[in-house]
């Protein structure tokens, strides 16, 4: 009788693996004592199960495998993302800067911008004029 089920799946205790071990040798050997025709079915089925256990270790094995590389992959994304993002924030500052600039040296299109611009400072000072009179300096 072929029987290789000395293997452990993950976060499997070992005391609960060696009771069902010898359970199952147990049974074999009372099958065999009662019941011998049985016992090709029962090798026969535990040579399927072998098979399938071993096919779903490697695939558990590929599996984490692939996991680890999409998890460095997602990491390095994620890294890229970030410098892309921080480029773009920079970029529209200074797109931001240049239509100021624009709109200071006498630029049409960008009067409105200015006059906005001056208005949001204005209201700053204001603010700030406030709150010195309130603290009492």
């Amino acid at each position: 009788m072929h029987l290789c089920l000395l293997f452990l799946l993950p976060n499997q205790n070992i005391e609960r693996f060696i009771f069902v071990s010898i359970n199952i040798l147990l049974f074999l050997l009372i099958v065999r004592i009662y019941k011998p025709e049985m016992l090709q079915d029962l090798e026969n089925n535990f040579s399927e199960l072998e098979k399938k256990i071993l096919l779903l270790q490697k695939n558990y094995k590929n599996l984490t495998e692939k996991f680890s590389e999409l998890s460095i992959e997602h990491e390095e994304l994620k890294k890229k993302y970030d410098e892309e993002r921080k480029k773009s924030q920079v970029l529209a500052e200074e797109q931001k800067n240049i239509k100021l600039y624009s709109a200071i040296s006498g630029n049409p299109e960008h009067n409105r911008l200015m006059k906005n611009h001056i208005n949001r400072l204005v209201k700053e000072i204001d603010f700030c004029i406030a709150q010195l009179q309130n603290s009492g300096l």
